[in-house]
This record gives C-alpha cells, sequence and structure tokens, in this order.
C-alpha cells in the first residue's frame, strides 16, 4: 500500500514543522513511521519519535517500525530494551514515551514525530525538544486527533498563521480511504454528535460545563415497569466518604439505573452486605474501579476485589483505568448517540446521581473534571458503562503489511 493522497501532500510538504490534526484511523502511525524513515535515511541522524507513554510507543509503533526497517535491510543493530534502531548509515530511531520530559534532554535531534500531541504535557516541546532540534536546525510533525480548543494542539495548529516555517492540515477519518462509509455511519450511530465530530471530522470541539453534557431530566430519566432482577449490573467506586454504587438493569441495548447506593463514613464490606441485603436473589456483576485490585481496605488485608468476590458477587473490570476521557465519552453516548438515540436511562429515586449528573463539571476552560463532592456517583455510574459500551480505539490497519516508499540508503 502507497501513502493516501493526503498523506502524501503532508509528507511532500517543505515546511520545518507540521501539525496534522486528523480523524480516528486516518493512517497516522503509517504516515509517522514514513517520516522517522524517510529522515533516517540520511547518515548519522538522531531521529525520536515519541507519544504519551512508554508503553503505547511500544504497543503502537514498535512491531511495525522494526519489521519495516528490517524489510528494507536498513537495520544494523535493534535495541530491544531501549526501543531504538541504529541504521547501516549510522542514523538511529528510538521511540520514548512523554511521562518524564526532562529525561529526554541531552541528545541533539535531527528530526522528531510528536505522536497523540494532545496527550503530551507542552514542556516537552518547549523546554526539551525544540531546543533540542536548534542545532541541527531540525523538524519535526506533530500528528493526533483534536482535544478541544483549550489544548495545547489548538495553538500548535494555529502557529501557521503568524510563524513561516510551520504549516498544519485538518483531514477527517473518511479522508485517509481506509475507512469504508459503513463503518463511519456504525461510528456515528455509537458515539455522541460532540465525541462523533473530535474522533472522525476531527473538530476542535468545546466540552466546557458539565461532564454529562448528554443528560436530559426530560428524555433520560424514566422508570422501567417489572424490571428483572435475575442479574444486576453495578458499577462502583470505592472510597471511605462516599462509597457509591450505580444498580442496572439491562434490556437489550439499554442500560436502565433502577437503583443507587450513597454511604458515608463507609467501606467495601459494608457496601458489599447492603446490595446483598437489597437484592438477596440476584446474580450480581459488578464493574468497579480498576485500582481496586490492589486497594486494601479492610482490617485482614483483603483488596476491596477479594471483598466484593467473598460476598458473592462477579467482578468484570479493566486490568488497568482506561482514557477518562473516553469512560466519559461512553457514557454520554449512551445517554445520546450522534443519531439522537438514547440508550441509557435512569430511575427518578436516583436523586443523588440525577444530581451528580448535572452538578460535576470540568475545571474552567479546560477538560480536566473538578474532582469534589459530584464526581463519585458519576464514576460509580460510568465504569459500568465504559467496561459494556467502550468507546473502541482501532489499530491502524495499514500496518498489516510491510511498507516501501522506495528510500535507498546514503
Amino acid at each position: 500500500m502507497k501513502l493516501s493522497d493526503p498523506q502524501t501532500l503532508i509528507a511532500n510538504d517543505p515546511h520545518r514543522f507540521k501539525v496534522v490534526i486528523a480523524g480516528r484511523r486516518f493512517g497516522k502511525t503509517f504516515l509517522s513511521i514514513r517520516q522517522l524513515c524517510y529522515h533516517a535515511r540520511i547518515p548519522n541522524k538522531e531521529i525520536f519519535y515519541i507519544t504519551s507513554s512508554y508503553r503505547s510507543a511500544k504497543m503502537i509503533v514498535w512491531k511495525p517500525l522494526k519489521r519495516r526497517l528490517l524489510d528494507l535491510r536498513w537495520a544494523a543493530k535493534v535495541n530491544e530494551s531501549e526501543l531504538s534502531i541504529t541504521l547501516k548509515n549510522g542514523s538511529t530511531i528510538s521511540l520514548k514515551g512523554a511521562e518524564n520530559p526532562d529525561s529526554l534532554r541531552g541528545p541533539s535531534l535531527s528530526y522528531c514525530v510528536i505522536d497523540e500531541m494532545a496527550e503530551v504535557d507542552p514542556e516537552l516541546w518547549y523546554e526539551v525538544i525544540r531546543p533540542a532540534l536548534a542545532d541541527q536546525q531540525g523538524g519535526a510533525m506533530f500528528i493526533g486527533t483534536p482535544k478541544g480548543k483549550g489544548n495545547w494542539s489548538y495553538d500548535l495548529f494555529r502557529q501557521e498563521e503568524h510563524l513561516n516555517d510551520w504549516k498544519s492540515w485538518q483531514f477527517k477519518t473518511i479522508d485517509g480511504g481506509w475507512v469504508t462509509e459503513e463503518e463511519i455511519a456504525a461510528a456515528r450511530q455509537e458515539l455522541d454528535a460532540r465525541t462523533y465530530r473530535q474522533e472522525f471530522e476531527a473538530s476542535f470541539e468545546t466540552f466546557e460545563g458539565v461532564v454529562a453534557y448528554n443528560f436530559s431530566r426530560e428524555l433520560n430519566i424514566k422508570t422501567l415497569a417489572a424490571p428483572d432482577l435475575r442479574t444486576l449490573h453495578i458499577g462502583m467506586d470505592f472510597n471511605t466518604s462516599p462509597v457509591t454504587a450505580a444498580v442496572y438493569v439491562q434490556q437489550g441495548k439499554e442500560m436502565y439505573q433502577i437503583d443507587e447506593v450513597h454511604m458515608l463514613n463507609s467501606n467495601t464490606a459494608e457496601m458489599a452486605q447492603e446490595i446483598s441485603r437489597r437484592y438477596p436473589k440476584s446474580q450480581i456483576i459488578c464493574y468497579p474501579d480498576p485500582a481496586g485490585q490492589q486497594r486494601k481496605t479492610s482490617a485482614s488485608g483483603a483488596t476491596d476485589f477479594t471483598i466484593l468476590r467473598n460476598a458473592g458477587f462477579e467482578v468484570r473490570a479493566p486490568r488497568a483505568h482506561n482514557l477518562v476521557r473516553d469512560r466519559i465519552n461512553s457514557y454520554n453516548a449512551r445517554l445520546c448517540s450522534s443519531d439522537g438515540i438514547r440508550h441509557l436511562f435512569i430511575d427518578a429515586k436516583c436523586k443523588y446521581t440525577i444530581e451528580s449528573l448535572e452538578k460535576f463539571c470540568y475545571k474552567e476552560g479546560t477538560q480536566v473534571p473538578d474532582k469534589g463532592q459530584w464526581d463519585h456517583m458519576f464514576d460509580a455510574a460510568s465504569y459500568c458503562i465504559d467496561y459494556l459500551f467502550p468507546i473502541k480505539r482501532d489499530r491502524d490497519p495499514n500496518l498489516i503489511q510491510p511498507q516501501r516508499w522506495g528510500h535507498a540508503l546514503a
């Protein structure tokens, strides 16, 4: 497979600094690897690929990059522990995580790709990478999906307005040519409108205000007549004051929150006892905070997960927290998808949940949820929804086969 027309436009552009805002599965990773290899074809260059974490860099880029360089017979030495490849011409490509910007200080760089730049601390660019490019007059490509106008990626996108060596592009998912119209239509049904525009149309959306922005008292408050209590799905947030739980019944694609538990000065064991008291004949499936796998709250040293399992509950949770924004988006998508369909309803008696949905807000001018009084019940409610109806982040389909771009080593 070759570069698509939009990718070719970006690759051939002569500007030193490039900012690419693109929808999911546009081929961002494929383009990133092409740029890394293209600049490494020149002898004795130091090239960095940086993304939000070391783990992400290894998971997303390492294998396809290594496969391509070996296939092209460019690689002289592969360092698995450091995620670096030295080429026969003396150039080196290294993959880095952005968790600790200070750890990346020191090297003089020839070129750098910063992937998913919206998830990266701006300090990394302004204080570390930009100075490292100075003596070689190296270039950089920033690439990723947008994250609102309050994020620094929006400022980067607008750099071309007043700096001659910057150029920006904005492409929708469909522009990449790798995703079908049917898949786009399915995503439009799965996601709420603002998330769909952000993730698939690469739009800089504004998400200020309440976190549960799709919640409507008129449309999302509904009492389910004669709910089937044989199986209950319960989202749970571990604290001591309060410990919270959202009790759901599932009917097809619809989720109905029929009850809530909000206990002050309590613990996981007391929460399990309360749930068993209210629903002694139900099969209980819990979707708790993933931190409960390690968190120990009982005198015996048992973890929260162990306490729940000892109470006879089934526990379902990812091994680590999903991105907070993905969990928020999955919850809002069930409240109302982009095609206007609502799949999540809350019983009117769940007063604390309803109040939390209306009062849990972002910090002013940011997309950072304001932790405090109202986040606990939202977390409990959204852990369950996010597990059952997650926001899907697909891998780039272009990475299946080794690709060649016709470069020869100098």
